[in-house]
Formats: C-alpha cells, sequence, structure tokens
C-alpha cells in the first residue's frame, strides 16, 4: 500500500474521529430533514466550531431545538395511514440530530453520541432504496469499522486502512452466506415512502395525434425495464397494450364510449409467460402489459378491451408482476362495441373509398379482406419517416396515401383502421410500446419513448381481435428530409450505438443488484432454494460460484497479508541476510547489523566483501547520500553472485 504514503502522519483525536463518523452519517439526512432542522443543524455546527460556549448558549440551543421540531412537524397531525410511519421515522431523526448537537456543543462524549451514527444510518435506509444509497452504506460501515481501528490500534492510518481491509475480505463470505439464507420478513408494499421519479414519460395513452402535435421525436427515456422469466420472446411478441382508440377526429383518435366491463372470454390460450416490470412514472393510469394480460398487478382493473389501469394516477416508480398470453383467439365482441368500431365517414376520402371497392371484394371472408388490405397498402409504395409531410386533415386517408405517401405509425395505422371500416371490417386502433429485442440483455429488456408505438387490430368473425401491422408496409425508411442531420448522425452513429450498448449493459447490472440485492426479499430466497434442490445444474453452478468468490476473497486476504518492506535499504539487506542464514549465519534480535557482519568478517575470503557491504550499508543508513542505496545494491549482488558460483 505504498499508494496511502501521501496520508498525513497527524494523529486525530477521538473526537475529531467521531465527528468524521456523524458527518458521514448525516450526509443522507441532508435531504431529509426539514428546512428548520437544517437550518438549525447549520447554527449548531457553526457554535460547535467555537469549541468553547457557554451554559447560556447551551440552554438557548435547547429551546431552540424544542422550537423547531415544533415547527418542522406542525402540519403532521394524522396517524391514520401506514405510511405515517415515516413521520415518525423523521421525528426520531430530527430528535437524535437535536441530541448529537446539543452533546457536541458540551464537548463531551457519552455512549448516545458514540451510537448516533450508527443510529442514524439505520434511519436513513427508510427513505432511501437505491443503488448508490447502497454503496454509500457499504462505504459509510467500512469508514465507521476503520475509524475504531485506529483509535483502538493507536497505529499509523495506513496500518488501520490494511487491517481494515482484511477484516472485510475475511468477513465477505460469510455476510455472503447470511445474506442469502438469513430468514426475511415480507411486508405487503416493501417500498413504500420511496420518492419516485417526477419526470413525465409520454407515448400515445389515450389519444393518438395525426398532425403537428402527434410525438415525432424519438427519446432515450427509460418507460419500464422488464425483466423475464426465461428468454426474452421473439420481437412480434413484444406489444405492451397502453389504450384502445376507436373514434377518429380530424386530427386525433380518441376511445370514444366507456368500454363494456365484460371482457370477451379468451380461448386456445398459448404460450403465456411471465414477467416483472419496473414502470416509471407517467402520471396516467394506464399500466403496460404485453398483450394478452392473464394476470394482472394488485390494485388495478382490466377492461372490456383487455388495457389494464391503476386505480390512481402513475407518479412514483411502480414494480408489478404480471402473466400474459401471447397466442389465443378471443370470443365474440358485445354489439355495440362492434357498431363503435366500423364508424367511418366515406365522404371524407372519396378517392380511397373509390379504389378500395375497386380492389377488395366486400363479399369475402374478413381474413382474406384483410391480407388484401396490406397488399393494398404495400402497392402504394408508402414511405417511414420521423419527419413526415403535413397531410390535408379534411381528406387525411387521399392526403397520406396518395399525396404525401410519408408518415411514421400513427398515419399508417389511422389509414389503415379506417381503410378496413370501409371495406366492413371492425377496425380499433392500439397504442402502447413495441419493443426491440436490440435492448435486450439474457432475459432482460429496457423500452425507451422512442418504442412507443400504435398498431391496429381488426375483429375478423372466426377469430375475434387480431392483431395487424400496418406500418411493415413501408417500403422505404427515410432517417430524415434534413441532409445536415442525415450526416451528423451517421458521423456519430458507431460511437452512439457503442455508448448505447455500454449504457444497456449499465442498466442490467443495475437491475440484476436491485432485482438481487435491494429487492431480495422471502419469496425471491425460496425461488433460490427450490431451484437448489430441484436443478442439480443449478447447484453446482451456486456451489462453484460461491467457491470462487471464497477463493478470491482470500487471494486477496492473503496478497493484502504480505508484509511489505517500505526500507528500500532494509529491503535490499534482507536478500543478504537470507543468504547468510543459508550458510549458519542468523542474525541474534539483540545483535545490531554492525556487529552481526563484523562477526563474518573474519570467516574467510568467502566473505571477504561484507566489510565493504557492512560500510556501505551504515553510510546509507546513516549518511542519507542519495548514491548510497545504489550502491550498496550493486555490492550485495556482486557478493551474492560470488558466493553462488563458488
Amino acid at each position: 500500500m505504498k499508494f496511502l504514503n501521501f496520508l498525513p502522519s497527524t494523529r486525530l483525536n477521538s473526537q475529531q474521529l467521531l465527528d468524521i463518523a456523524l458527518v458521514l452519517s448525516l450526509l443522507p439526512h441532508l435531504f431529509i430533514l426539514k428546512l428548520p432542522m437544517l437550518i438549525y443543524l447549520f447554527l449548531g455546527i457553526v457554535f460547535i466550531l467555537r469549541k468553547k460556549n457557554s451554559t447560556v448558549i447551551i440552554i438557548t440551543f435547547t429551546l431552540l431545538g424544542i422550537i423547531t421540531i415544533g415547527l418542522s412537524f406542525f402540519s403532521e397531525y394524522n396517524f391514520s395511514s401506514f405510511s405515517r410511519l415515516l413521520v415518525f421515522i423523521s421525528i426520531l431523526i430530527s430528535l437524535l440530530v437535536y441530541a448529537v448537537i446539543l452533546q457536541r456543543l458540551t464537548g463531551k462524549a457519552n455512549i448516545y453520541l458514540l451510537i448516533s451514527p450508527a443510529m442514524l444510518m439505520i434511519l436513513s435506509f427508510f427513505f432511501y432504496n437505491s443503488i448508490g444509497m447502497l454503496f454509500y452504506a457499504l462505504f459509510t460501515l467500512f469508514c465507521f469499522t476503520l475509524l475504531l481501528l485506529y483509535e483502538r490500534m493507536q497505529s499509523s492510518f495506513k496500518n488501520a486502512l490494511r487491517i481494515n481491509t482484511l477484516l472485510y475480505l475475511f468477513s465477505l463470505p460469510i455476510v455472503l452466506l447470511l445474506f442469502l439464507v438469513f430468514p426475511r420478513i415480507s411486508y405487503k408494499n416493501s417500498d413504500f415512502g420511496f420518492k419516485g421519479e417526477e419526470i413525465k414519460r409520454t407515448g400515445h395513452d389515450g389519444t393518438m395525434y395525426i398532425d403537428s402535435n402527434a410525438l415525432l421525436v424519438p427519446s432515450s427515456k427509460i418507460v419500464m425495464e422488464v425483466s423475464f422469466k426465461g428468454k426474452v420472446p421473439p420481437a412480434k411478441y413484444l406489444y405492451f397494450r397502453g389504450s384502445t382508440l376507436y373514434i377518429a377526429k380530424q386530427k386525433q383518435w380518441i376511445h370514444g364510449e366507456p368500454v363494456p366491463k365484460n371482457r370477451p372470454r379468451v380461448f386456445d390460450v398459448n404460450n403465456t409467460i411471465d414477467y416483472h416490470v419496473k414502470l416509471y412514472p407517467h402520471k396516467k393510469r394506464f399500466i403496460y402489459m404485453l398483450d394478452l394480460p392473464l394476470i394482472i398487478p394488485q390494485e388495478s382493473s382490466l377492461d372490456g378491451d383487455y388495457i389494464t389501469k391503476s386505480k390512481l394516477p402513475i407518479i412514483e416508480t411502480y414494480t408489478y408482476d404480471a402473466r400474459s398470453s401471447l397466442a389465443y383467439k378471443t370470443q365474440t365482441a358485445d354489439r355495440k362495441t362492434l357498431l363503435k368500431a366500423l364508424q367511418v365517414n366515406e365522404q371524407r376520402n372519396p378517392k380511397i373509398y373509390s379504389k378500395l371497392k375497386e380492389s377488395i371484394d366486400t363479399n369475402q371472408y374478413d381474413y382474406i379482406k384483410a391480407q388484401k388490405l396490406l397488399n393494398f397498402f404495400t402497392s402504394l409504395d408508402l414511405s417511414y419517416s420521423l419527419r413526415p409531410k403535413a397531410i390535408d386533415l379534411n381528406h387525411p386517408l387521399d392526403s397520406f396515401l396518395l399525396d404525401t405517401k410519408v408518415g411514421y405509425c400513427v398515419h399508417f395505422a389511422s389509414s389503415f383502421a379506417l381503410s378496413a371500416r370501409m371495406i366492413g371490417i371492425p377496425s380499433r386502433i392500439v397504442t402502447g410500446y413495441k419493443a426491440d429485442r436490440k435492448n435486450a440483455i439474457e432475459n432482460y429488456l429496457v423500452i425507451t419513448e422512442a418504442d412507443a408505438h400504435a398498431w391496429v387490430e381488426l375483429y375478423l368473425k372466426d377469430r375475434g381481435w387480431v392483431r395487424f401491422e400496418p406500418t411493415s408496409t413501408a417500403q422505404h425508411f427515410i432517417l430524415s428530409h434534413d441532409r445536415g442531420l442525415s450526416n451528423s448522425y451517421s458521423q456519430t452513429s458507431e460511437l452512439g450505438r457503442l455508448l448505447k450498448k455500454v449504457n444497456l449493459y449499465y442498466m442490467y447490472t443495475r437491475h440484476i443488484i436491485t432485482t438481487w440485492v435491494l429487492h431480495y426479499d422471502r419469496a425471491k430466497q425460496m425461488t433460490l432454494l427450490k431451484a437448489i434442490l430441484s436443478n442439480t445444474l443449478f447447484l453446482l453452478k451456486f456451489i462453484f460460484s460461491i467457491l470462487g468468490f471464497i477463493l478470491l476473497c482470500v487471494f486477496i486476504f492473503v496478497l493484502l497479508q504480505k508484509k511489505q518492506c517500505d526500507d528500500l535499504i532494509l529491503y535490499e539487506m534482507q536478500s543478504l541476510l537470507k543468504l547468510l542464514k543459508q550458510d549458519g549465519f542468523s542474525r541474534k534480535k539483540s545483535e545490531t547489523m554492525f556487529d552481526f557482519l563484523k562477526k563474518i568478517e573474519g570467516k574467510g575470503k568467502r566473505y571477504e566483501r561484507i566489510e565493504e557491504i557492512n560500510r556501505l550499508y551504515h553510510k546509507a543508513r546513516y549518511g542519507k547520500t542519495e548514491e548510497g542505496p545504489t550502491l550498496l545494491k550493486e555490492k550485495i549482488r556482486a557478493f551474492k553472485h560470488s558466493i553462488q558460483n563458488g
């Protein structure tokens, strides 16, 4: 640990060490304490730095602290809700800070002050449930034990750090074992009180615009993180339902009348999958589920269109377990819904209506008509672009399909849904997210705002509601109409892809830590135990992983435990002493280096260089010359060479 030589040699007293521990434990609470308490804490630190405080000042701070706590929690009087526990914890923290300030003003330390850093750190866990806090807690715990060793051992800081590191390495395997097998206490809501993001996540939820208000610029903001029980499904199944839209206004689609509560019966359910979702706040009630939801989160509802909604808008990070079917059929929908799904004004788009009548026989089966409609769209030579040309909202289909021919998912979905109605097929638009498997690692998938998507469901008499992807009929994909933007993209695309990949691996690592460390509960503990007992291959992997971790800790432990000589002159002499010991000359503990070497000088011609080495050693040791260690090193090597060659 030579890199620690820069540390100061001046020792810190017990009070200074305790102050360092208090500062470390108070830092997380700066974001928890209310403003009056923060002001009180600041004033307390100012007077503590004065070191000598009168009785009047201590009494003043005693009264001021009581007033401050009263002002901080004056409005907190309702304890009927379970979440009020956090108010109780906040009061405890404020009282503890109050006691610490008063005790430090007296300049004396008692048992309460000594345990307060640990108490403050424990109480902070009620408010933080993040990876950052996890690592900060580990760092703080390391610092606490380091300060304790430094104070008790009365040795150098460098030596205390080395011993503390060795203790940590020795304890890691035990901590890991206890973490995995120690009984867990399950709570109904394990993340109560934790603050969620206040960033609004956008998409096509509940409304879809086809004019300039539509979402045009893709964003890399994270919408969801999904972990599957098993591999990530193929791309054709990664449709997360958000809302269904039936009514086409002039420039937007809306849902229309309330959805019937009775859902169409689902049969031929196949390819079911279980998964866990971490949904970031989007300020609406939509809970995104893979098509088709079978098991939904608690305190949520599933309507007649199989759209999942929470009771309240999602304003905090929301996690839930779900199950969906990726292959299914639905029974006949209710008549009111089908009538709503057939509403269309052919007169708004006379050109397309005429072409459809010419191209598609409306007396055929629905499935055949739907396939011919896809072929019709393909024949129009449409282009996909996030910067489409403006369409005529009075005649949107005629304008998009025959004139501009440039758009993205909202334009394709809107045109396809209305065209289906013109040939007698009920249709609706589904908005949500179409995930990209490029954002997947193992069983982990990231969904961003750029994945916001709109597709169409057609009601086919013999199959029920069936998903169709009209965007796939685009023949060309245009990055941008702005050449400068295209050039910029092409120049940075490689770097952008690399950074995106690095970020994906970072998020996957964060997901693993969050899932198996921060949220390691009894359910995961039992899942792990079941896998160990039932899966031999998993058991072997588990055992070898534990053994590998233990061996790594032992290796680092031995590496750090190996004593290193910081004295360069003594280091050079060690090899000489080792060689002389092989010849039968051992230095006694009470014997000086001069006397030991002097004793060997007269032992024959073989040791005639010892006299010169003895002189150079004492000159380098006490003369402090720059060339001394170098000359000594050369003479010792020459002596060793002569001894080894006889």
